[in-house]
């Protein structure tokens, strides 16, 4: 049986999906992965590779989010980006590299 922080940062994601799939995006979940990628979203501004990180205080977890995401190859016209979810705040942070 999947343990708290696992939920959390599910319930985490599938608020991302749900926010991708309101702007037109259709949205794949790699759901038990471990890798940097956890939601590759396709639609009208291209694609995009998303790390979900959840957090219930101050820290910020983007930076090593990110560091991770220049590992993944991204051909053009493919973002990477790293999204902070706070309990009880929701998404505090976005950020796309470069």
């Amino acid at each position: 049986m999947p343990g708290r922080n696992y939920r959390r940062g599910y319930r985490a994601e599938l608020k991302a999906r749900e926010e991708l799939e309101r702007q037109g995006y259709l949205v794949v979940r790699a759901a038990g992965s471990k890798g940097p990628v956890d939601l590759v979203a396709v639609g009208p501004d291209g694609v995009r590779l998303i790390q979900v990180r959840r957090t219930r205080r101050g820290s910020n977890g983007l930076a090593s989010a990110l560091r991770e995401l220049e590992r993944v190859p991204a051909p053009p016209g493919v973002t990477r980006e790293a999204w902070l979810w706070r309990d009880k705040e929701g998404f505090v942070a976005k950020e796309r590299l470069a």
